[in-house]
């Protein structure tokens, strides 16, 4: 059975609200495994439910993660923990309202390209909005009644560290609230990383997209080297939305992601880099 080898004690406690119904939004990355962990050791309060929505492109040995080592302890600690398919609750796939634009934040040339031969630009990012927040809203209305929810309330903890506050969201008063338990207790995501090995699982992978542009060098890199198959469908997945959009692309480098000129950073570049492209809160996570 999994626990810590030394005692955890956080350098402070998270103020768990019993009155509403708290709800684990898990994006099955490093800060909400280790959540799990924490969870499981008695370090926090159980919620209600755990949910993670399924874009149906996150990248496969994040689900291989979840079952192996994730849903057990779940079930151990007498926690629902739902994998909601994006397709049964989402209103939109790649293409918005706007049948202009795609929902991810692809890199563009629309504008040109800088000095350096580069994309010039980026496009607005939605997927996270319309793939994550509104398919966990929809499956916890359907689940529990959108009626008791609203009446009590809903607190969703996001897998935010410390060193990424500044993408917390501010939800007014009212139905649906955001929680930071990772920012509460003070944590960081290498803190949140420890936590999970010292735990006695391994490394969690990252967790996002395997078509997802807000990858550095070094995660395309880790994809194409350690999950080609995930790598084959990105590469093949630029070259549908080139159909469409011949001026998008998945990297800044603006060619083929099969032909990218990917440079491994030696660990200078972190997952501070992605999301200055993403403040949704549900990605990376």
């Amino acid at each position: 059975m999994p626990g810590f080898t030394k005692n955890f004690i956080p350098q402070k406690n998270f103020n768990y609200r019993p009155e509403r119904f708290n709800v684990l939004s898990s994006g099955g990355g490093t800060q909400s495994n280790a959540i799990i962990c924490l969870i499981h050791a008695g370090v926090l309060p159980k919620p209600d439910i755990i949910v993670m929505s399924d874009t149906e492109r996150e990248a496969s040995n994040v689900f291989e993660y979840q079952r192996q080592y994730i849903a057990p302890l779940c079930e151990e600690m007498g926690v629902e923990y739902h994998i909601i398919p994006k397709s049964k609750y989402a209103t939109y796939d790649l293409i918005g309202s706007d049948e202009d634009t795609p929902l991810p934040g692809y890199f563009t040339e629309y504008e040109g390209r800088d000095i350096r031969g580069q994309c010039a630009g980026k496009q607005p990012a939605f997927c996270s909005i319309k793939w994550k927040t509104e398919v966990i809203h929809r499956f916890l209305n359907e689940r529990f009644g959108e009626k008791y929810l609203t009446e009590r309330g809903v607190d969703t903890w996001l897998g935010i560290s410390i060193e990424e506050a500044h993408r917390r969201a501010k939800f007014p008063p009212g139905k649906w609230q955001r929680r930071y338990p990772l920012i509460e207790m003070m944590m960081t995501k290498q803190m949140a990383i420890q936590c999970v090995e010292d735990y006695g699982l391994p490394t969690p992978p990252a967790s996002l997209c395997w078509m997802c542009p807000n990858r550095d060098d070094d995660l395309w890199l880790f994809m194409k080297n350690n999950v080609p198959e995930d790598f084959a469908r990105a590469c093949a997945h630029e070259k549908e939305i080139q159909k469409l959009w011949p001026h998008l692309w998945l990297t800044k480098y603006g060619v083929p992601l099969a032909e990218a000129p990917l440079k491994p950073s030696g660990g200078k570049n972190t997952q501070m880099d992605l999301i200055q492209f993403c403040d949704s809160g549900q990605c990376f996570v």
